[in-house]
């Protein structure tokens, strides 16, 4: 690592840029979400969607863009850190388990 004269970020500070930004990348992506779980469970439901855009007009229709497009994104973002968390644990568990299998 370089010295740039710049006092470099604190890991608490770098956690915190990166939940601000999973939660505004979340947010951001959040309504395509809804709409592709929509067109997935359209045959269950008899609704069948078109298209995507077809799916976006009647949801924004007959829910409103804000209730309609972003139902359930509070939960998403209690349940992404948890997902991550249990996906890099799990991949630092089994790079050690290997690694002790090798030697």
């Amino acid at each position: 690592m370089r010295y740039s004269g710049r006092r470099q970020p604190y890991p608490f500070e770098r956690m915190i840029f990166g939940a601000c930004a999973g939660l505004i990348g979340q947010s951001a992506s959040y309504p395509l979400d809804v709409v592709r779980r929509r067109m997935q469970t359209a045959g269950v439901t008899g609704y069948p969607r078109a298209s995507i855009a077809c799916t976006l007009r009647t949801i924004v229709r007959e829910e409103g863009a804000v209730r309609g497009l972003y139902k359930g994104l509070s939960m998403n973002w209690l349940k992404g850190p948890i997902a991550v968390g249990i996906s890099f644990t799990t991949f630092d568990l089994m790079q050690i388990l290997l690694r002790h299998l090798q030697s």
